[in-house]
């Protein structure tokens, strides 16, 4: 039983609105119990909504690998960078799988002509964060595993294409950034395609976005392979 508190990192709130600020209080709360108790952790599992509802101890853990879910629904990379520190780095994972973009393409149906983007305007800005996530990583010497971004099929959402076309750029280049850092890149994107390469596979995802367990099935199959063909188990 601990009897005195330690000190944690907290990233505090964004903004009234902000999706980051939902889950902000039970992952500080979770953090000062690992912490306090020095629990050793295996993996974090960072990104949004994906993240969050993935359970992940039904896939992985099974040979005593201790796993940190810190998804957040409707997070955004650049949140995702700012919190890195208090849901990942703290907590001295040995990995870290990050997975988030998705939801910084909504920008492309801001609320006011002035608000809104492109995708080709939203690509770098998700690339330049991941980045930055695995070069902390990296300093604190934790492996960083970059996962690809979801492809979607929302047609009812609008930008359905222009979308899909920027997630599967993002992608491209984030490979390309994993490459050149040294991470595990996991593509989950091409084996969830329909065969124009783009739009995802209705049978995996009730509502074009989310996977239900189809989806994680394939996901789970994938980042099991390329964490394999590095000698890593989970």
């Amino acid at each position: 039983m601990t009897t005195n508190r330690v000190e944690i990192v907290k990233p505090g709130f964004f903004a009234t609105a902000a999706a980051a600020d939902s889950r902000r209080g039970e992952f500080d709360i979770g953090n000062e119990i690992l912490i306090a108790h020095e629990v050793p952790v295996d993996f974090v599992f960072i990104g949004d909504s994906i993240t969050h509802m993935w359970e992940l101890n039904a896939y992985f853990g099974r040979s005593g690998r201790f796993i940190v879910n810190r998804g957040i629904g409707g997070d955004i990379s650049s949140h995702v960078l700012r919190r890195f520190d208090a849901d990942v780095i703290q907590l001295k994972p040995k990995r870290v799988a990050i997975k988030i973009g998705v939801n910084n393409f909504w920008a492309m149906d801001g609320w006011t002509a002035g608000d809104r983007k492109t995708a080709e305007q939203i690509v770098p800005g998700i690339v330049s964060d991941i980045e930055e996530m695995v070069k902390k990583a990296k300093e604190n010497d934790i492996i960083p595993i970059v996962c690809s971004i979801l492809p979607t099929d929302m047609p009812q959402s609008g930008h359905n294409d222009e979308r899909n076309a920027g997630i599967r750029g993002a992608n491209e280049n984030l490979q390309k950034a994993a490459d050149e850092q040294g991470a595990i890149y996991v593509d989950y994107h091409s084996r969830m395609t329909k065969e124009d390469g783009l739009r995802l596979r209705e049978e995996l995802a009730d509502d074009g976005l989310h996977p239900h367990v189809l989806g994680y099935d394939i996901m789970a199959d994938a980042l099991r392979e390329a964490l394999a063909h590095k000698g890593i188990r989970i």
